[in-house]
């Protein structure tokens, strides 16, 4: 049984050829690229469950790669780095990136963090309301098609706004829960499918993200909680 589709990116042969091996003997299926060139062409004709994705490509930045496919695409995208320094992560995180892992991997949790990152991204087609548009005072949100689109005063001239898969399902998340404190716990717990916190500046760099991204009006809906999470207003 095919359990998805995942492309590595990672000029390292030795290393990709060791992913490729542990993935498939989970019954995914994987494609190989060993630059960004490689990578834009299988990204622009197959239908992928995961992007792997190296740092540094022998054909330029593998965050300006995500930064650019962001735009069009919806697919989970873990990085692969040379450093855990928290800038290096927080840049990840900021260029449209789900996840990220330093070297050298455990294959083993490399395995574990894809899995949990496919599982959460096909969580979000079963459990998201079909058929339903909802208006805020900044955006609207097409929930069937996890389309958002940035509004004027009037509420008129809808212009599509790009979010990576973890800022929209912060987005929903947040849409539920209006006018509700969500503590860094329950929002760490709701997107990465875990009863552990991690660490909190991941759910920091996302909301900042999303805030900066759906603020169309200069109106902050997102409010931060010091210490403790942030809440959501329509106002």
């Amino acid at each position: 049984m095919n359990k998805g589709r995942i492309l590595v990116v990672e000029d390292d042969e030795k290393l990709s050829v060791a992913v490729k091996q542990k993935l498939e003997k989970s019954a995914y299926q994987v494609i190989l690229a060993g630059s960004a060139g490689e990578a834009e062409a299988v990204v622009r004709k197959e239908n992928l469950d995961l992007i792997l994705l190296e740092t540094e490509l022998p054909d330029g930045s593998g965050l300006e790669f995500c930064k650019r496919i962001r735009k069009t695409i919806f697919t989970p995208v873990v990085f692969v780095g040379e450093t855990s320094d928290g800038d290096m992560i927080v840049d990840a995180l900021n260029n449209g990136g789900d996840d990220y892992m330093a070297k050298p991997l455990d294959l083993r949790v490399l395995l574990a963090r894809i899995e949990s990152n496919i599982r959460r991204q096909r969580s979000y087609r079963k459990d998201v309301m079909k058929g339903e548009i909802i208006v805020f005072r900044q955006f609207k949100v097409d929930l069937s098609r996890h389309m958002v689109w940035k509004i004027d005063e009037n509420g008129r001239n809808p212009r599509k706004l790009h979010l990576s898969p973890i800022e929209y399902k912060l987005l929903e998340l947040f849409i539920s829960n209006i006018g509700r404190l969500m503590t860094y716990e329950e929002i760490y717990q709701y997107i990465w499918k875990t009863d552990d916190l991690g660490d909190i500046r991941t759910v920091m760099v996302h909301v900042s993200n999303l805030r900066k991204k759906i603020n169309y009006l200069g109106q902050d809906m997102i409010q931060t909680v010091r210490g403790t999470g942030y809440v959501f207003y329509d106002r």
